[in-house]
């Protein structure tokens, strides 16, 4: 799972814009960093719940049923 995961973070983009690359330089968070850092948060901590479930005794088909409900 830690492998899909890590798999899965290192495909996300986080190139920002020409005019967000100069904003960067001066040193502060763009738009598009904070974008960035709020979706791996997010994708972290669904992955944590997926792996809190396996570690209950769930099968696949209820962490995906329950991820991705029908």
């Amino acid at each position: 799972m830690s492998c899909v995961a890590q798999s899965l973070l290192q495909r996300l983009p986080c190139a920002g814009q020409s005019s967000e690359r100069f904003e960067f330089a001066k040193g502060t968070q763009t738009l598009g960093q904070k974008l960035y850092a709020l979706s791996r948060q997010a994708f972290e901590q669904l992955l944590q719940l997926a792996q809190s479930l396996f570690a209950t005794g769930q099968s696949c088909e209820q962490v995906l049923e329950l991820l991705m409900p029908a």
